[in-house]
């Protein structure tokens, strides 16, 4: 039996249903899978051809009711008046396959000592942002560029899932470091006593406890190896590799101004919203009515599924009104501000593989400002850079 793919489904009905099927095939008009269903016959027949029985329908005094129509000329029929409906379902799929052409998101998974903002700044100075093509995007020279320039990353994945780049890395422990000079030498960052040292690769300088000055060598470059008979040594150069630990004596200096802008919220608010583009941020609202105020911005990226990202994303901006008013802390609000500073700084150099074995902050004030200065003993790896805690608790 002849298949069809466009057609209708139709049910006659009348005295003279059989003559009216068997004038349809005198007059070359074909009906497709007949079948007798109570006192009607169903039958298929295609568009072009049903509208040739309306002769037919008259003489045989028949009634055709049309029960489903299989046609995608009917589908356009339907909605001949609605055009812009198929015309949107169509412009959108052109936009989204165009979209999926480029890289409109950028993941990092792993990172802590390197913030997102930190990695994201890197990609884009080696020519790697969002809007990028996919094709253009090399997955192994993004890796080795990672690699070769990021000290602390240790293993570093890059892929393309969809159009999201993801890169994932895994960082080394501050104990894991190494401080080395140009020709091999771990020389030491601190001065105190050394509590414990492991040495892999090189020739130890110090036992545990030594007492050492910032800039001294703790491992040298070099293996000697006498002979059997101890009288010859050969010298061998090699990269110095060992994990030490020094007790010593950090410093913690912090400063706020007594006199300060205190914020009084006025209890006015208002939500607008904006659409971002790529780099672009279209305002659906302006905050006329509101002088001085902050702004909270809640950000959603606009996703199908999870691997295709479009470069859309919907913003919800709250504004709260404030004014401006002098004020001076007193002894005990700057204290506890500064104790808060302290401990955040603290806290930071335990997450950093540091062991503190007791720390001081004393406070007082001087002129227009409160100064705290904070004497920490700590044990911390030879390497260890305090600079980067400081750095990231500003």
């Amino acid at each position: 039996m002849k298949r069809i793919h466009n057609y209708i489904v139709i049910e006659i009905s009348g005295w003279e249903r059989e003559r009216f099927v068997n004038l349809c095939c005198r007059r070359g008009i074909t009906l497709y899978n007949c079948q007798c269903v109570k006192e009607t016959i169903r039958a298929r027949i295609t568009r072009q051809d049903y509208f040739k029985t309306k002769e037919l329908r008259r003489k045989c005094h028949v009634h055709i009711k049309v029960l489903k129509k299989h046609d995608i000329e009917f589908l356009f029929a339907r909605y001949r008046r609605n055009y812009s409906i198929i015309a949107g379902f169509a412009t959108a799929f052109v936009l989204m396959f165009i979209a999926s052409r480029f890289v409109w998101s950028i993941e990092f998974d792993g990172n802590y000592i390197y913030t997102d903002y930190a990695m994201l700044r890197f990609l884009n100075e080696h020519g790697i942002s969002t809007g990028d093509k996919v094709k253009s995007i090399d997955t192994e020279s993004i890796e080795k560029a990672i690699k070769d320039e990021l000290s602390q990353v240790t293993w570093v994945n890059v892929r393309i899932e969809g159009n999201i780049l993801k890169v994932s890395i895994d960082e080394s422990k501050a104990d894991e470091l190494h401080s080395t000079t140009n020709d091999g030498n771990i020389i030491s960052g601190y001065s105190g006593v050394i509590e414990y040292i492991i040495t892999r690769s090189g020739t130890p300088k110090v036992t545990v406890g030594d007492e050492v000055s910032e800039g001294d060598i703790l491992v040298e470059n070099t293996l000697y190896v006498p002979d059997d008979y101890e009288e010859n040594i050969q010298q061998f150069q090699t990269q110095a590799q060992a994990d030490i630990l020094i007790r010593t004596q950090l410093s913690w200096d912090k400063e706020i101004n007594a006199v300060y802008a205190d914020k009084i919220y006025t209890g006015r608010k208002m939500t607008t919203y904006a659409i971002s583009i790529d780099k672009y941020e279209i305002s659906l609202g302006f905050p006329r009515h509101l002088k001085e105020y902050d702004k909270v911005v809640n950000e959603g990226n606009i996703k199908i599924g999870n691997l295709i990202a479009l470069p859309v994303s919907v913003q919800k901006i709250t504004l709260n009104e404030y004014k401006e008013n002098e004020a001076e802390y007193s002894e005990e609000e700057a204290a506890a501000i500064l104790n808060e500073k302290a401990e955040r700084f603290i806290k930071h150099l335990k997450e950093n593989e540091v062991q503190i074995n007791d720390y001081h902050v004393n406070i007082e004030r001087s002129g227009d400002k409160y100064i705290a200065h904070g004497d920490i003993d700590a044990t911390v790896p030879a390497d260890f850079d305090v600079r980067k805690v400081e750095t990231s608790d500003e």
